[in-house]
């Protein structure tokens, strides 16, 4: 196909796909979490030790995702990471040791980050084509493959089919979507300075932006990982009812990411987020309060009302600060900062699960909430 006589509508489209495969991906993992936990036998102290394999996997493939984008450009990385990301999904399937499951993690994060990485590249070089934002739709499909993988896992789960058989399946569709789709993409041309600045020092109003963006997505990753164990260890329903907290939550993010500019629009961004955080916090206390199918599933919908909007507020707005001399470069130093978050933050649940309890665990979270209202209010003349 002539790479000239593809629109812009068509590339925009597709790199929607390719939003919704890392994200398949990602949540494939996260619904048969429970399932790959029972089958090794691991308390949640040492399953928390075992998913900390994963953020050092994508912190270190930080510098060889924005290495190999900048010298192949975005489009070939792209493909690799597509081709490359669900094989460690599959992998993962296959690790019936601690050992094997701890490398696969490894490795599936540092995939995991050649695919942010590229995609995110490509999103930002379209964007600039449009001459418009048109990103925060691209992290909506992302959420809605979250969405979409819970439901998928939850389908999997009660028909009896193994979580290899699943990350298999993923696996198939997401190499038939790139046979079909590549060529889609834009060329991707190398931009060798892009990899140095994003490694500059963030300011200090970038790192007070880039707290908000930690606290968020830290119960971002908790929900992903561990809200399928807590219904079968907390709330204790049956198997085929593991995945509704995950699916609730995801459904609701999903939603509310679709829309979170009309309402920042509508009263402002200071108060968008000071509402994301609240709502988070009463969101987890009910859930840990009443630990009850409906009441936890109303409360896990409510988290993901809450997060859902805070990391499209906080990028908007680092975009529109008068004093970033270079947007891309701010947002960098931010979406590294709230990346982190959402990587650290499972294994810390880990942790204080076996320490706390898993519901104490949870509770504790929702504090995290207050934390971005009261960050929101000091920072309103930047809000």
């Amino acid at each position: 196909m002539n790479a000239s006589t593809i629109s812009l509508t068509a590339r925009r489209v597709v790199l929607s796909g390719f939003f919704f495969l890392t994200g398949i991906c990602f949540a494939s993992w996260a619904s048969r979490i429970p399932d790959i936990k029972m089958q090794l036998g691991l308390s949640d102290g040492a399953f928390g030790a075992i998913l900390f394999f994963l953020p050092i996997g994508s912190f270190l493939g930080i510098p060889i995702s924005g290495s190999l984008t900048a010298k192949q450009g975005s489009k070939k990385i792209v493909i690799i990471a597509s081709i490359v990301y669900p094989l460690t999904l599959v992998a993962l399937g296959f690790a019936h040791t601690t050992t094997l499951l701890a490398i696969g993690l490894f490795l599936f994060g540092i995939a995991g980050n050649m695919f942010n990485v590229s995609i995110n590249t490509q999103a930002a070089a379209l964007s600039k084509l449009f001459d418009k934002s048109i990103t925060s739709r691209f992290h909506g499909f992302w959420s809605l493959a979250g969405f979409s993988g819970g439901l998928l896992g939850g389908f999997f789960v009660a028909h009896s089919i193994s979580p290899i058989q699943q990350f298999i399946f993923v696996a198939m569709v997401g190499w038939l979507f790139l046979f079909l789709a590549h060529s889609y993409l834009l060329p991707g041309e190398p931009n060798k300075n892009h990899v140095s600045k994003i490694w500059n020092k963030p300011s200090p109003l970038m790192w007070q932006f880039g707290l908000i963006a930690f606290t968020n997505m830290i119960c971002e990753g908790m929900m992903f990982d561990w809200s399928g164990v807590y219904f079968q260890d907390v709330v204790k329903v049956s198997s085929e009812w593991r995945t509704t907290g995950y699916i609730c939550f995801m459904g609701a993010m999903t939603i509310g990411r679709m829309f979170s500019d009309s309402l920042i629009n509508y009263w402002g961004a200071r108060k968008q987020l000071i509402l994301s955080g609240l709502v988070v916090t009463f969101g987890l206390i009910i859930a840990t309060a009443f630990p009850h199918l409906v009441i936890s599933s109303v409360g896990f919908l409510l988290v993901g009302f809450g997060v859902s909007s805070v990391i499209p507020t906080i990028y908007g707005t680092v975009g529109r600060t008068t004093e970033v001399s270079q947007v891309s470069v701010a947002l960098a130093s931010v979406s590294s900062v709230g990346f982190f978050g959402f990587l650290i933050g499972p294994p810390i649940i880990g942790f204080l699960s076996q320490a706390i309890g898993l519901r104490w665990a949870f509770l504790t979270v929702s504090s995290l909430g207050i934390i971005t209202a009261l960050r929101a209010n000091q920072l309103k003349k930047y809000l």
